[in-house]
């Protein structure tokens, strides 16, 4: 699960919808906990469909067989119903799939894509809150841009590996 937070933590971050104001700090932090409580219901209720489909008889083989077919149909339709961006949809799809391909029951499920959403939510959180930082010192040429953006990923990924594997 630490790979997918990391991942797609970076990608929303730097991808997944407009970014975020500097400028403004409380509207860029409300903006990223929104988007990260929109992932994981966008998840939760993918998966709560799949597991709803396999409690019925007549279902139960179509939705084993079709599972990456029916999650990736649920996310695309609440994605647009939300109006999110491409890269929303396939960070929702991917992490429904592995969760799915993973979880014991649907209440672990749950619990997975509620950890996995605040993983995300705090990634991004971090990585808003360097790129604040930045803002207001200064940073050689050669290291503005994506240099500066992967280290900043780099090092928060490496901080929230240490604290993960404290509490866990």
């Amino acid at each position: 699960m630490y790979s997918l937070i990391i991942a797609f933590g970076f990608l929303l971050a730097m991808r997944g919808a407009k970014p975020a104001s500097l400028h403004r700090p409380a509207e860029g932090l409300l903006r990223i906990w929104r988007e990260a409580s929109d992932l994981l219901l966008t998840v939760d209720l993918a998966l709560m469909l799949l597991a709803i489909s396999l409690l019925f008889r007549g279902t139960r083989p179509f939705a084993q067989e079709y599972a990456v077919l029916g999650a990736g149909l649920i996310v695309y339709g609440a994605s647009r119903f939300q109006k999110k961006t491409d890269v929303f949809f396939l960070s929702a799809a991917a992490i429904t799939f592995v969760i799915y391909s993973r979880q014991y029951d649907p209440l672990h499920g749950l619990a997975m894509a509620g950890s996995v959403s605040v993983g995300i939510g705090l990634f991004q959180t971090c990585f808003w809150g360097l790129r604040y930082r930045l803002l207001f010192s200064r940073v050689p040429a050669s290291m503005e841009g994506w240099p500066v953006l992967c280290l900043l990923a780099g090092f928060i990924s490496i901080a929230l590996w240490g604290f993960g594997r404290l509490i866990f």
